[in-house]
């Protein structure tokens, strides 16, 4: 059972594994946030690795004991690191972050003056990449993040959220435990089932457009194919979250598969003939492409989890 502290209003929960340099950065964007005096808040740390690799370094941070709190869970998984984060936290409020991100200095009074306004259950904002070389990317993945969530207003409600940049009410939110499910941690997905089986419930779920963190993006992770295969897994994740949770799994399968068929059979042939026209119309169709393909094959899940700020993605 959690343990709330009255001093504590916002528990933020940071989630790593062996990525030390990109997760003091991650901290010291939280511990620099424009909070109000009287709005207490704490940073738990959960070092996912199986050595604790990242207690030397939390615990001899300035703000350690204070606002700083490390937390070693050994079962490898985000799953397990998330659900460790949430016992850990003493707050009325949980926000979650990733270890490769770092947020806006009103990103948490963003997040939670939103909440508190529109009465929301979860809130979530964009989470935009910062790249490490961009010049030599040759093709712009930033209009295939967001889509249609971009041009939200505060305050609309979605049925997903990504679990680098989210805010709970556990008091609403947590009443299955654990709250991640652990068969997810190791493929991804974990945040998309608790949020959509929130939506489910009819918790109230809001997208807060000022609430933004920047997710760093390595070369190697930003070159397109990398990109593509990042679409496949969200597509497979996605897809087995629906399934899994409509009331006639066999039904949603079918239906699923039928548009992803229809879905391939007109953009993968739009995407080998704009090859000739540059990377961008070509990446466009060979997104469709992917997510078509993650949805055909969302049962061959493998085990993508490389490090915590990973696994959702």
């Amino acid at each position: 059972m959690r343990r709330l502290d009255p001093v504590v209003l916002i528990s933020v929960v940071i989630c790593t594994v062996d990525r030390e340099e990109m997760a003091r950065k991650t901290v010291d964007s939280v511990l620099g946030q424009s909070l109000d005096s009287e709005t207490g808040m704490e940073i738990v740390v959960v070092d996912n690795s199986g050595g604790e690799s990242a207690h030397p370094w939390v615990s001899a941070h300035p703000a350690f004991g204070e606002k700083l709190r490390y937390v070693h869970e050994r079962a490898a998984g985000i799953s397990h690191a998330r659900n460790a984060g949430i016992a850990a936290a003493r707050g009325a409020y949980v926000a979650f972050i990733d270890d490769d991100e770092v947020a806006k200095p009103d990103w948490l009074k963003n997040l939670y003056r939103a909440m508190i306004e529109h009465d929301a259950d979860v809130a979530t904002g964009p989470v935009f990449p910062v790249f490490e070389d961009r010049e030599t990317l040759g093709w712009d993945p930033e209009p295939f993040i967001f889509s249609t969530h971009k041009a939200m207003p505060t305050g609309h409600r979605v049925q997903f959220a990504r679990g680098g940049n989210v805010m709970f009410r556990p008091d609403r939110c947590f009443d299955v435990a654990p709250p991640f499910d652990p068969e997810l941690g190791l493929s991804g997905g974990e945040d998309t089932q608790l949020i959509y089986r929130l939506h489910l419930q009819g918790r109230k779920i809001i997208w807060v457009a000022d609430a933004v963190v920047h997710e760093f993006w390595p070369n190697a992770k930003a070159m397109l194919p990398a990109f593509l295969h990042r679409k496949l897994i969200s597509a497979r994740n996605s897809t087995y979250v629906h399934i899994v949770n409509d009331r006639n799994p066999l039904i949603a399968t079918l239906r699923i598969g039928a548009k992803a068929l229809v879905q391939l059979a007109i953009f993968a042939p739009l995407a080998a003939l704009s090859a000739p026209f540059g990377r961008q119309p070509s990446a466009r169709f060979r997104m469709h492409v992917m997510s078509a393909l993650g949805k055909i094959t969302y049962w061959k899940r493998a085990r993508y989890y490389g490090g915590a700020g990973e696994a959702g993605a």
